[in-house]
């Protein structure tokens, strides 16, 4: 067993006197290492190499270092693999379930006549290399055995506490040749310099030092971490958090250093400190990084739930899952902050929600086949959770799930289910349905429907109000612990808000009844920014103390902006960005359902009654009020908050132009048809010249103008991090919208004169329009003129720059469909008006 007694120091047999003649540092295989006492002198020639004349500080280096010339490997285990060093067996017996064997202290251990001599012989160099890479060498020589006993404490490897271990030696991989760090520490005489710089570039780049050419000679098993590092490394990384662990010493830097992947640098324990100094976190390292202990205890999740999952499903090389990670949470993630990332910990959340959120990075990677892939991965074990867990939920869920019965031939594995809440069940089918809404497929977003169904469901029976007697976490005993209490009663509220905004999101898209009504969410709104990005427990309570109020309530909030009544900001305190988006949402969905209500059996336009678009605009004026006074609040794309206020003035202007535009039954997005979505837009009533509709055009005006003004092209081929799908459902209404409008113009133009502030909104379009076609490479067979002034070819126009910029959308095929629907609609319209065309 390895010890941890200082840096690249290893528990070695007792010493003996050192033998003079080379004989005796070539133990013969199959024979006790010949054990040596230290020396305390320091010449030259006390400990060196017979073959190529190397020194080394300890005997039991210069001993390993003659067996990579030798070949030999005395430490042999039962089933007949040979190693070169002790500390590998026992990694070997371990992985390959061998801990019972015979293996003597005081030297290597013969293969075992007992019980299992009935087995097949299996190569010794085979056995070996299997081992190393974390597998057993019965795959190759027996069927495999059966699992152990699941203990207590390990029924899944991620069922771990907040501060436990967190890292499974029987994972550890290997990373880095013992030939490149003999002892542990940088003053050994080590490898050739160049091919230490070597391995330092591709760890650097991210990759193990054995993907070189250069790694894949015949002695392959020698080429492992040395034990101390590797000792020092699985103690960084049981005692740290899930984020991946470090090295044991720092990595030096690369070039590449500053954009490509490396080696996180916090989270160490100090080799030369005592283990109860607390370690220093490195806010500069990369907290989504995945390390190969860490993917290899997920895949060993994984392969419990392999009956229920698609046979050809392979889980994701750690390089993989890093780039998915960290694609979820550098662009889905600031447009729905559900998870507490300064907190955040890979083995403290669900499988399925992993797999869920590598979806959407997945899909943030345009690594399409893969991301469908964990996403069905990820729904079959979110159903197989919700029937283990049934006896959480309530019947309705049940209901809900509608799963197939498993037919009793079917082999049922023993799961490692994990640590778990039903809150994340909420979270997995968030992200789950974050990645199935939007996709091209039919049967996708058919999925995504199923998920909708389910989602409020569970969110019904896990609670959507306050729990009032829940311990405050100031009554925590460290502010650590506090701040840990409180993150996690923050992130819940938040994923409850947050899953209720995006199912209401797909009643914007879809027109579907909304599923969960505002009426039911009795939840506070969301926390200040500056709590919640707090990156410790410090910062957290520095901003717990600028904060004078809590958040309001969702519903009181929503009824204060209804009832104001001068278009003030009636809110206090103000609600933070996501808050000022929740609210938001639940203005649309009075819109979507006071229409609905109000609908006449003949009138298809659906306008609303005058004392609720009253109403209405009063309470967008409101939140207007409110959301300007907010100091996270900017209409700058990169805003340093997160672009959630950019999005809120997008869903603004949508919800202006719902009050004047009823396109509901007639977008057909969920057809996935362009023609279709087409026909049905080209059938939808006109908009009425009206003084109340000047505002949602200018709105919608406002809306055209920001692609143009930062570049449409460059926009739409870097907006995956800035401008969401809600942007495209809100362009899509605002081109509609004001296109509609224009026309309008030129049939009323002999009858009605146009007002000043329609003549003001037709200049400001005409600018825009010609600032876009002077800049703006169409890619389609139009001819290159300019574009006319009059109100019907302006309404064209804007049609083009809309449809042209969304088909160059480069991060997801949906709003692709969107710009090829819109420019169907526009050629419907030009051959209906010919005379008219640009």
């Amino acid at each position: 067993m390895l010890s941890h007694n200082g840096p690249g120091t290893q528990t070695q047999p007792p010493p003996q006197p050192h033998a003079q003649s080379p004989q005796a540092l070539h133990p013969r295989p199959h024979s006790t290492p010949v054990k040596r006492r230290r020396r305390t002198g320091h010449g030259p020639d006390a400990r060196s190499c017979p073959h190529c004349g190397r020194t080394f500080k300890r005997t039991e280096h210069l001993e390993r270092h003659v067996r990579t010339h030798t070949k030999e490997k005395p430490f042999i285990c039962r089933c007949g693999a040979a190693f070169a060093r002790r500390d590998l067996l026992t990694r070997h017996q371990r992985i390959a379930f061998h801990e019972d064997g015979s293996e003597s202290p005081e030297g290597p251990s013969e293969p075992d006549s007992g019980e299992n001599s009935h087995a097949p012989p299996v190569e010794p160099d085979l056995a070996a290399a299997v081992s190393l890479s974390g597998m057993s060498v019965d795959h190759w020589s027996q069927p495999p055995p059966p699992p152990p006993p699941p203990q207590p404490a390990d029924l899944y490897p991620m069922a771990v506490p907040r501060n436990g271990g967190l890292v499974d030696a029987s994972y550890q991989q290997t990373l880095i040749t013992d030939q490149f760090y003999e002892n542990g520490n940088q003053d050994v005489v080590g490898f050739d310099a160049h091919f230490r710089e070597f391995a330092n570039f591709l760890d650097g780049v991210g990759l193990p030092a054995e993907w070189s050419p250069y790694f894949h000679g015949p002695d392959r098993d020698n080429d492992v971490v040395d034990p101390g590092m590797r000792d020092s490394r699985v103690k960084d990384s049981r005692e740290g958090t899930a984020t991946p662990g470090p090295r044991s010493r720092t990595r030096p830097g690369t070039p590449f250093s500053s954009w490509l992947p490396s080696a996180p640098t916090g989270n160490r324990i100090s080799e030369n400190l005592p283990d109860a100094i607390p370690r220093s976190v490195d806010n500069e390292s990369q907290p989504y990084r995945i390390s190969d202990e860490q993917r290899s205890r997920l895949n060993a999740s994984i392969e419990s739930f392999r009956d229920i999952l698609d046979p050809n499903f392979k889980f994701p090389s750690r390089h993989a899952l890093t780039r998915y990670l960290t694609s979820y949470f550098e662009g889905f993630h600031s447009h729905m902050p559900f998870l507490h990332t300064p907190t955040w910990r890979i083995f403290e959340h669900s499988l399925e929600l992993i797999l869920g959120l590598a979806a959407v990075g997945a899909q943030y990677c345009f690594e399409h086949r893969m991301s469908e892939r964990l996403f069905y991965a990820g729904k079959a074990i979110l159903m197989e959770r919700l029937a283990h867990e049934s006896d959480k939920f309530g019947p309705k869920t049940g209901s809900s799930l509608s799963m197939p019965q498993r037919r009793e031939s079917r082999p049922i594995l023993a799961r490692d289910w994990g640590p778990w809440e039903p809150i994340e069940t909420v979270r997995a089918l968030i992200a789950l349905m974050g990645y199935a809404t939007w996709e091209p497929k039919v049967s996708l977003m058919q999925e995504a429907f199923g998920l909708q169904g389910l989602l409020a469901q569970v969110l019904r029976e896990v609670g959507l109000h306050e729990e009032d007697g829940r311990q405050p976490p100031a009554d925590q005993t460290t502010p650590q612990a506090a701040w840990h209490a409180w993150a996690q009663q923050e992130s819940a509220r938040r994923a409850k808000l947050i899953a209720f905004s995006f199912m209401h999101t797909h009643s914007i898209a879809y027109n579907v009844y909304p599923v969960l009504r505002s009426n039911e969410v009795g939840l506070r709104l969301p926390c200040s920014t500056k709590e919640w990005k707090a990156s410790n427990a410090v910062q957290w309570q520095i901003a717990r103390r600028e904060t004078d109020k809590q958040q309001l309530l969702f519903q009181d909030a929503l009824s204060l902006l209804l009832r104001n009544t001068d278009g003030t900001a009636p809110l206090d305190p103000i609600p933070t960005p996501l808050g000022n988006y929740i609210l938001l949402h639940g203005l649309l969905q009075r819109i979507y359902i006071v229409r609905d209500l109000s609908l006449p059996v003949m009138d298809h336009s659906a306008s609303l009654p005058s004392e609720e678009v009253d109403k209405l605009e009063r309470g967008l004026r409101s939140w207007t009020a409110g959301w300007q006074q907010a100091p996270e609040s900017s209409l700058d794309p990169n805003n340093e908050n997160g672009p959630i206020p950019f999005t809120s003035s997008s869903l603004l202007g949508l919800a202006y132009v719902r009050i004047y535009l009823h396109l509901g039954p007639y977008r057909l997005l969920e057809t996935r048809d362009p023609i279709r979505i087409a026909k049905a837009i080209y059938r939808s009533p006109a908009v009425e010249r009206s003084g109340g509709v000047i505002t949602a055009l200018l709105y919608t005006a406002h809306m055209l103008s920001i692609p143009v003004r930062l570049g449409v092209d460059r926009v739409a081929r870097s907006q995956a991090f800035f401008w969401s799908v809600r942007h495209s459902l809100s362009g899509l209404e605002c081109a509609v919208l004001l296109s509609k409008w224009l026309f309008s113009l030129t049939e009323a133009s002999g009858t009605t004169p146009l007002s000043d502030s329609e003549d003001r909104i037709l200049h400001w379009v005409r600018c825009i329009v010609e600032e876009a076609y002077d800049v703006v490479d169409f890619d389609d067979d139009e001819p290159e003129v300019g574009v006319d002034r009059d109100p019907a070819s302006l309404s064209l126009a804007v049609l083009r720059i809309w449809a042209h910029f969304f088909k160059s959308n480069t991060q997801w095929p949906f709003i692709n469909m969107i710009g090829e629907s819109l420019e169907k609609y526009r050629e419907l319209l030009m051959r209906s008006r010919p005379q008219q065309a640009t």
